[in-house]
């Protein structure tokens, strides 16, 4: 459907990279809720959405690492 009309926070959309990129300083759960904070969801919102997200992944037990703590099959 057409989407010029809508302000791009109201075109609920997404864009996702082929090599995708962590920022380092930041721990999983910060990197998937860093895009959410533009929505202007409460906090509380945020944090039941990352949470979700990470469960269906099954990297709830990975939140709270840095991406240089990862290995490659996490």
């Amino acid at each position: 459907k057409p989407v010029q009309h809508l302000k791009a926070a109201d075109r609920d959309i997404a864009m996702v990279f082929q090599s995708f990129s962590l920022y380092p300083h930041m721990s999983v759960y910060e990197n998937i809720a860093f895009p959410l904070r533009a929505t202007r969801k409460s906090k509380a919102e945020i944090d039941g959405e990352v949470r979700s997200v990470a469960k269906v992944l099954q990297i709830t037990d990975l939140l709270g690492k840095k991406p240089s703590a990862l290995s490659g099959g996490d």
